[in-house]
């Protein structure tokens, strides 16, 4: 895939280009990401991002990830510039969209990590308060019941969830349909000087119940800072925006089910593995646990 063919891809855009250097961009799963340094015909230099919908993709069509990202872009949302869209599978084996590339870091310094917390929650904040009325169409997430149920871990020690969930009632999100990334954690956000640049990967976003993004942050942030900073960053998010509790705990029980139920796809290294699946399954304890006491209540 690469070679003439990336040279190929970038020739859709800038006529008679070159590709001085192809760097894989390291961090995803479900797309094959390279940092591509062209040439144009002028001979200015120029850094875009090929973003290639491979054989292990299970998000959005590419098509409907370019027109979200075009949609955001065109309200001023940190998001890659948008710059083609080929699904033709012509000039790649795969569907693949080039975006101009954005410097920034992942990474969260250790020690400096609460600032950083309450700038995601911003953020998302800010996410969801985006208009929905030109959006492309996107898949509506609205309740964690009853997808839960193939997520959950099985054995004695969890049937009482098991039957506490089944148990519940009314379990779908009625109000206001937000914006959703879908997958809101540190890794999909670059920053710089302290501040987020970019939000990257929307291939699973939805409309729907904003909670469903802070549960998956919430989880993500405990694997990395413990559970500390899943309560400052549920706090942060909350000067911004109502939380219901029941409905972040069932949501936080359908997250952290499903990722112990798809990690071990994802190519961790063992200890990185077992640390998260440690996490995981705690969260969805305490927040089964959370749950059962609220409906004695």
């Amino acid at each position: 895939m690469i070679g003439e063919a990336f040279v190929s891809a970038v020739s859709r855009l800038y006529g008679g280009a070159t590709v001085e250097s192809t760097t894989r961009l390291m961090g995803g799963v479900s797309a094959d990401v390279f940092k591509l340094v062209v040439r144009k015909a002028n001979g200015e230099r120029a850094s875009i991002v090929l973003r290639v919908h491979g054989e292990t993709h299970s998000g959005h069509p590419a098509a409907l990830e370019f027109n979200l990202l075009r949609a955001l872009y065109a309200q001023g949302v940190a998001v890659p510039e948008p710059l083609l869209l080929d699904d033709s599978c012509k000039l790649l084996p795969y569907p693949f969209l080039l975006m101009a590339f954005m410097a920034g870091s992942t990474l969260i310094p250790s020690g400096g990590e609460n600032a950083y917390i309450e700038k995601l929650a911003s953020t998302l904040v800010d996410i969801h308060n985006l208009a929905t009325s030109e959006l492309p169409a996107l898949p509506i997430r609205t309740n964690p019941i009853p997808e839960v149920f193939d997520y959950l871990p099985t054995g004695a020690s969890w049937q009482p969830l098991h039957d506490r969930l089944k148990a519940l009632t009314n379990t779908d999100y009625s109000g206001q349909h937000k914006l959703l990334h879908g997958d809101y954690w540190p890794e999909n956000i670059l920053w710089k000087h302290g501040h987020p640049v970019a939000i990257l990967d929307w291939e699973d976003a939805a409309l729907g119940d904003p909670l469903a993004d802070v549960a998956a942050a919430r989880v993500e942030l405990r694997y990395k800072f413990g559970t500390a900073a899943m309560t400052r960053f549920t706090e942060a998010y909350a000067k911004g925006a109502a939380v219901d509790y029941q409905r972040l705990m069932l949501w936080q029980v359908y997250v952290a089910a499903a990722a112990q139920c798809f990690m071990r796809q994802w190519g961790l290294p063992p200890e990185q593995e077992a640390h998260m699946r440690k996490e995981a399954l705690a969260s969805i304890q305490e927040a089964g646990d959370w749950l059962g006491q609220t409906n004695k209540s």
